[in-house]
């Protein structure tokens, strides 16, 4: 289950009563420091792991407040959160934050993780007068294509379903990226159908019927690059248009083969599209 979040530039607090203040303690180890971002779910924060002493190790705690009365659903919910962190728990990758700790407290799960220090892309994009450079989104791309290979070569495949600039964070002081939100990620059942969950505008049709594969996070990341390389936001167009208007037009600084390497992945039938990451 995603937990979309708002993230926070600052320390300030949300006024949200089910915000856990500054100070306050998880399991006697965990101190919260601020609040990284909020959403419907629960929140993030940022926490000292009090267990080291003489260094200070910085944690991300992901938050699911369950406030359902109905116990079937909250169980639900619950198996999900567990799901993600077992899930999260297998995975190494230096561009997959890794998890350190899982706990419930009542109706609260937690999920401790590498607290993943920078911007995500979509503030990044948001930040950047003009254009971004085209060789600097093409390393981004070629190192979420790596995680994407990673993910997609686990047995079952693990497929991300919600590649998205904001989903992707760029690490202070380096040019490395970590994707982050694992919270719909699955391990991929072919032919299973399942429930749509993603991001309007750079999820791919079939994911609307609940399908999903390899080649989604495929059109998802050509959707991603479309919107860093030209600044047109999919959420804001009719859905899958994005095929009907190549980069280049968009942004005549752009190389053909890049234009061309875009629309591939952003067609409409998945065996039209590359068939993987690599």
């Amino acid at each position: 289950m995603a937990l979309e979040t708002q993230r926070f530039q600052g320390s300030e607090q949300s006024g949200d009563d089910n915000i856990l203040p500054k100070g306050a303690i998880l399991q006697n180890r965990y101190e919260i420091i601020k609040v990284l971002g909020v959403g419907g779910m629960g929140a993030v924060y940022l926490t000292q792991d009090l267990r080291f002493t003489g260094v200070k190790r910085f944690c991300a705690i992901k938050e699911m407040i369950s406030t359902t009365p109905d116990p079937h659903v909250r169980r639900l919910a619950v198996e999900s959160f567990k799901r993600e962190a077992n899930l999260l728990v297998e995975l190494r990758h230096p561009g997959i934050p890794q998890i350190y700790d899982f706990f419930t407290d009542n109706v609260r799960s937690y999920l401790a993780m590498e607290f993943v220090d920078g911007e995500d892309l979509e503030n990044v994009l948001e930040n950047t007068e003009g254009m971004l450079k085209e060789e600097v989104v093409l390393n981004w791309a070629v190192q979420v294509c790596d995680v994407l290979i990673y993910l997609h070569s686990q047995d079952p495949p693990i497929i991300f379903r919600d590649l998205k600039p904001s989903n992707i964070m760029l690490r202070k002081d380096s040019n490395k990226l970590a994707l982050i939100d694992f919270g719909i990620a699955k391990a991929f059942e072919a032919g299973q159908k399942g429930t749509m969950i993603g991001t309007e505008g750079y999820s791919p049709p079939e994911q609307y019927k609940g399908v999903a594969e390899p080649r989604g996070d495929v059109y998802a990341l050509g959707a991603t690059l479309h919107h860093l390389l030209t600044k047109r936001d999919p959420r804001l167009e009719p859905p899958f248009t994005f095929h009907e208007e190549p980069p280049q037009l968009l942004n005549p600084a752009l190389t053909e083969q890049t234009s061309a390497v875009i629309m591939k992945a952003l067609e409409y039938d998945p065996e039209a599209r590359y068939c993987s990451a690599q």
